[in-house]
């Protein structure tokens, strides 16, 4: 009997010496754990999203911080909003450390000291930087071509898919022929609109049909004076009349191209002092930055 328990209490004393080491390494996977998941925790800190948009450039106008897009600002029929849109709200007139949020109207965090501003809506702004307006939204705005939404007034999906929409470059964005639901009412201006409802591109609209009478009578006479007036050496206008839509020169990239129909109209002129000298008719191109802008010279020669 003494024996047996003898053996007994000997079968315990070793069980329990093998239950204390193999606890002893769950409870060291534990803390290994433990702090793995501590130095992951301070690394998410780390690269938060406060602290991502505190690198960005950062405005503070119309009571709101605004970073910065990196895009340029644009009007509802894609133009660069330009100085001739209209006059500045404002100017930057005060400038914080890079990594602070400004927090007083007129506040910067980098450099720009004295660049005007637009406030385009809610939550939206154009900033003039190195001759272009810049777009900076706040945190709670997005923007879809010049129109400005709240991002509690759009869905998750259109969110994601205005992501992948500015990751593109602006070719590839203009051979996109879907606008977000969200947006499309805004978005019907009279080019874009014509586009959609005919499900064809933008190209196949007559520029000279895009514009009214009236509008061909102010161009046709701003291209008159322009010959005759401004440039008195070409002696007037002797021939002139609107150039076909199929004119190359529509899709001259960084000028003509610039401009949707309706904004645009190209003519052809021949000059007294062209046709003295046998030349050819040369062209000018006569454009608006928008229906309410101004109409102005672009571009002339052969």
């Amino acid at each position: 009997m003494n024996k047996k328990l003898l053996i007994l209490l000997s079968a315990g004393i070793v069980l329990c010496t093998g239950c204390a080491s193999s606890s002893a390494a769950p409870e060291e996977n534990r803390n290994r754990t433990a702090a793995a998941s501590f130095r992951t925790e301070a690394s998410r800190e780390e690269s938060s999203p406060e602290t991502a948009a505190q690198e960005k450039q950062m405005i503070f106008i119309d009571g709101k911080t605004m970073i910065s897009t990196d895009r340029i600002a644009v009007t509802e029929d894609r133009l660069p909003i330009s100085a001739d849109t209209r006059r500045p709200d404002g100017s930057i007139t005060e400038l914080v450390p890079e990594s602070e949020r400004p927090g007083q109207n007129g506040q910067a965090n980098f450099s720009c000291m004295g660049s005007p501003y637009l406030i385009l809506s809610d939550g939206a702004a154009a900033l003039e930087l190195e001759g272009q307006y810049m777009l900076f939204l706040a945190e709670d705005t997005v923007e879809y071509e010049g129109i400005y939404k709240k991002k509690n007034q759009v869905s998750e999906d259109t969110l994601e898919w205005l992501n992948f929409y500015y990751s593109l470059t602006a070719q590839e964005r203009l051979a996109l022929s879907m606008i977000p639901s969200e947006f499309v009412t805004e978005a019907r201006t009279a080019a874009i609109a014509s586009a959609v409802e005919t499900s064809s591109s933008a190209e196949t609209i007559s520029y000279r049909e895009a514009l009214t009478e009236e509008e061909l009578a102010q161009t046709e006479a701003l291209a008159m004076h322009y010959f005759t007036e401004e440039v008195p050496s070409f002696e007037g206008v002797d021939q002139i009349y609107p150039a076909d839509s199929e004119e190359s020169l529509y899709h001259n990239p960084g000028l003509e191209g610039e401009y949707m129909p309706g904004n645009i109209i190209i003519y052809r002129v021949l000059t007294v002092k062209d046709r003295r000298d046998g030349n050819p008719f040369r062209y000018i191109s006569i454009a608006r930055s928008n229906k309410s802008g101004a109409w102005k010279v672009i571009n002339s020669g052969y």
